[in-house]
């Protein structure tokens, strides 16, 4: 599906959202900005059936008296590691019926319904590990003991519901790991996961499979230059020219004196 398919460079950050990723060369080349990345009209449809989704549920929990705050425009936002790593949460509640009163975080999700049978069956860390990292960040920097995990499924419209507790340790794991991803000018002290080749499932489905085994060169921009050096504040310097915070667009760019780094 090519309709309205868009192309584009990462995010300048990397996100809680990601963090539960098993292979940490994706996550350096995605905040390295190694690989654009196509998203075709129909991952763009699910973004959108998603928004509306997350206010229909915002209304079902309402709906039985759950007090809900922080959602859709006035989301909360966490960042750590020099502002290198954000997220977002999807709101906050209270009044969840048989907890009413404990304060919890919020994460709405869709799901196919062979995903959603998944998780209702064996629970988000089993089968998402992924959304159960991002509720562990978002609790820790909310302060929140408990998270509401909510799933949308686009088959049927029924719902999941799992209360999630606090993981304090694995945040601050998923921290230091963020840390050293966002540290490391060179992509090989991580590890290929899998059978180590381009055949292994996880790697086919890779916006920076190619860059990763060395079928393409990563893109040119300052993120993949050995001359950038990363900043407080989520901001970027370039050592070679003396500038301090270059724009997110002029690291797009990159120059003439490009000079990559390890990847």
């Amino acid at each position: 599906d090519k309709t309205n398919t868009t192309e584009s460079l990462p995010r300048p950050y990397l996100g809680m959202s990601q963090l539960g990723e098993e292979c940490l060369r994706k996550l350096w080349f995605y905040f390295r900005w190694c690989s654009k990345s196509k998203v075709d009209g129909r991952v763009n449809r699910i973004f959108t059936t998603g928004h509306k989704a997350e206010a229909d549920m915002i209304e079902s929990l309402e709906s039985i008296g759950v007090e809900v705050w922080d959602v859709l425009d006035d989301q909360a936002g966490f960042s750590a590691v020099s502002g290198h790593v954000r997220g977002h949460s999807d709101g906050m509640c209270k009044g969840v019926p048989g907890a009413e009163k404990t304060v919890h975080l919020l994460e709405f999700k869709t799901s196919s319904d062979k995903l959603f049978k998944l998780v209702k069956k064996n629970g988000v860390k089993k089968e998402k590990y992924v959304h159960y990292v991002q509720q562990v960040l978002y609790m820790h920097f909310s302060g929140a003991t408990r998270s509401l995990y909510m799933v949308y499924n686009k088959n049927d419209s029924s719902y999941y519901i799992e209360r999630v507790k606090e993981n304090p340790e694995l945040a601050e794991k998923m921290l230091d790991k963020s840390e050293a991803i966002i540290i490391s000018e060179d992509v090989n002290e991580f590890r290929k996961i899998g059978s180590g080749n381009p055949s292994f499932y996880k790697c086919k489905f890779c916006d920076f499979s190619d860059v990763c085994h060395s079928v393409s060169k990563a893109e040119v921009n300052c993120r993949t230059c050995k001359h950038a050096d990363i900043a407080v504040d989520g901001k970027w310097n370039c050592g070679l020219h003396d500038i301090d915070d270059v724009s997110t667009e002029n690291q797009a760019k990159g120059c003439g004196s490009h000079e990559y780094l390890d990847c």
